[in-house]
């Protein structure tokens, strides 16, 4: 006697196979195995199984067409196949020397990693711009100079270090801006400073030093109210700058390193200018590379 499966039945049983990621071996699946509700049964009858498409519409398996259950049981091991490929992705923030998305604690508090350091300008962690989640870090810039930072020394001293963030950057070309930098002394702004993104009125990517205010720039622009991801690498001997992850070769310097004790985010302009804004998110430090995904 042969028996026939409704279509609710044989949906309920190809169903949990799709959800649970069947093997594509015959028994986990329950194709062509002549077993369970999968329809096989109808395999037994004879059936040469050949009407798979029968599943496939939610039809019925009846006596002739009993094995195209068995296919559908096929398929659904595809599917866990494709489950399987949504593993993967890139290192756990976990795994770097720092990083900070800003959802937990803000700069300035005990828990974390980040201190304020200002000069009549606003530093403040918002919810209305984020490059992920909700929050970011907002420095708001007057038309008067000034600065307004906030100043890492968890992963220093140090000399050899990649370093990654994301920035939003409102600001029109108004003097000389900085917007990243590492610093050997933690009394702002005493000591030499390494500048790894400024704007010298040109709008162009620019890295300069403190001490002789030597400066290369790049062909490259600063990307202007939009995100942009960008990235050093900084050596005894080298300092290398990558923009959504090209390295501007033409604003590489190539000069003696000091150590330093500390790397500073924000805002900061000589003399006065027009007012801007920045938005700093998804910041890390690593001994490697961290790119941009």
């Amino acid at each position: 006697m042969v028996k026939t499966l409704s279509a609710s039945a044989l949906l309920v049983t190809l169903g949990s196979c799709a959800f649970l990621g069947c093997s594509s071996s015959p028994s986990p699946g329950g194709g062509g195995s002549g077993a369970g509700a999968s329809g096989s049964p109808g395999a037994s009858a004879g059936a040469p199984g050949s009407a798979g498409s029968i599943a496939s519409a939610g039809a019925a398996a009846t006596a002739g067409s009993g094995g195209s259950s068995g296919a559908a049981g096929s398929g659904g091991a595809g599917g866990g196949a494709g489950s399987g490929g949504s593993s993967g992705g890139g290192a756990s923030c976990a795994s770097y020397t720092l990083c900070d998305d800003f959802e937990g604690a803000a700069p300035d508090d005990a828990a974390s990693a980040w201190k304020i350091i200002k000069n009549g300008y606003t530093v403040e962690t918002v919810t209305t711009q984020a490059h992920s989640g909700t929050h970011s870090v907002h420095v708001m810039a007057t038309a008067s100079g000034g600065y307004g930072y906030i100043s890492e020394t968890k992963t220093f001293p140090a000399t050899d270090f990649w370093g990654r963030a994301y920035m939003r950057i409102v600001a029109p070309s108004s003097g000389h801006e900085v917007f990243a930098g590492l610093d050997t002394n933690l009394m702002e702004p005493q000591g030499e400073q390494v500048r790894l993104l400024n704007n010298t009125g040109g709008g162009n990517i620019v890295t300069n030093r403190r001490s002789d205010d030597m400066s290369k720039g790049s062909a490259a622009k600063i990307p202007m109210s939009t995100w942009f991801c960008y990235e050093w690498h900084e050596t005894p001997s080298k300092l290398s700058i990558y923009l959504d992850g090209k390295e501007l070769t033409d604003v590489d310097e190539n000069w003696v390193e000091p150590t330093f004790v500390a790397f500073v985010l924000g805002f900061e302009r000589f003399g006065g200018g027009t007012a801007g804004d920045i938005w700093i998110d998804d910041v890390a430090v690593n001994s490697a590379q961290i790119g941009c995904n």
